[in-house]
């Protein structure tokens, strides 16, 4: 008999969405799956959904409980789960009709403890797919694994390999995973490259199958695209695990850090501009660049960095911060 697969799925305020997801993962080529719906106190017709779905298909459970963000939701999906691998999927996305067959004959014929696959990212009717930087199918070897899969989820770095940390392109095997890996998004930003990084401790072997068979969609309201408090000082939170991480395994990284740093302020400058208005944007970006640490990024040296991370870096230093308002906020249309 084939290996049973766990797929869990956390559901908040997704009523438009949960069927898609749901029947994406209903009509795979593989059968024997397990389907854990955790409805996490979502305030809208989400509970009902779940058990009507629930009540039609013996292959789907719920979980019912109080809201306590992404993380917790997976890890009371996780706890019910009996399969022998496990698969995270977000409930506003969907997978191609083979994901799930193709990661686990991935990870079943090379004895591996991880298969990662690309994915598509869907914006209206515009799609882009995104490939893994891999030209091998297996990653063996727990140097190889510190090397091409550890690093690269500690910072990005140029003409290396560089993957992206989203726990829902990996399928994993559930004996190997720990309820330490189940971090609070609402304490580190990110929170998907702690578990990533906390599994790749137990991987002596990856699968690698470089086909998009994941459709991330745009979602307006997902946590990835609306203004989050702090998260500046979330990312901090994330660069102190990532140093530390690193110092306990006696692994020196100092470029892959530096480029955690970087990516981190530019992505919490972008975040400022989702306050509303240039009297919060100002607000929020002097209180970053206030910062020590911060401020340590804004004046370090912007070798290779791109061009527009290293305007961004200037205009910061200069705290040019109107400019760069208008420069960001035409680049994102928002």
């Amino acid at each position: 008999m084939s290996s049973c697969v766990s797929v869990i799925i956390p559901v908040y305020k997704v009523e438009k969405y949960l069927e898609r997801c749901v029947n994406s993962v209903l009509n795979q080529t593989y059968e024997n799956i397990e389907i854990i719906l955790v409805d996490d106190g979502s305030p809208d017709n989400c509970p009902v959904l779940c058990d009507e779905i629930a009540a039609k298909n013996n292959r789907v459970s719920v979980v019912h409980k109080e809201n306590g963000g992404l993380s917790s939701a997976r890890l009371a999906g996780f706890e019910v789960a009996s399969g022998t691998f496990v698969l995270f999927v977000d409930s506003d996305d969907y997978i191609a009709n083979n994901m799930i067959e193709k990661l686990v004959n991935a990870i079943e014929q090379n004895n591996a403890d991880l298969a990662i696959c690309g994915y598509t990212t869907v914006v209206g009717q515009q799609s882009t797919t995104k490939l893994l930087d891999y030209q091998e199918s297996l990653i063996d070897g727990k140097e190889n694994v510190r090397d091409n899969y550890i690093l690269p989820l500690i910072g990005r770095s140029y003409n290396k390999i560089n993957i992206p940390g989203f726990i829902w392109i990996r399928l994993f095997k559930r004996s190997l995973i720990q309820k330490e890996f189940f971090v609070s998004e609402r304490t580190y930003y990110k929170e998907d490259h702690i578990f990533d990084l906390l599994y790749g401790d137990y991987i002596r072997r990856i699968a690698v199958v470089n086909e998009a068979l994941y459709y991330y969609c745009f979602n307006e309201n997902s946590l990835t695209n609306v203004y989050r408090e702090n998260k500046w000082e979330m990312y901090k939170n994330l660069f102190d695990f990532n140093a530390k991480y690193l110092s306990e395994r006696n692994i020196e990284a100092p470029e892959r850090l530096t480029s955690f740093l970087i990516g981190s302020l530019f992505s919490s400058v972008d975040n400022a501009l989702l306050t509303g208005s240039y009297s919060g944007y100002r607000i929020e970006i002097k209180k970053i660049c206030d910062d020590s640490l911060a401020k340590r990024v804004i004046n370090s040296k912007l070798d290779n960095v791109s061009k527009s991370h290293k305007l961004t870096m200037l205009l910061l230093r200069y705290r040019m911060y109107r400019l760069l308002y208008w420069i960001r906020k035409k680049r994102l249309g928002v």
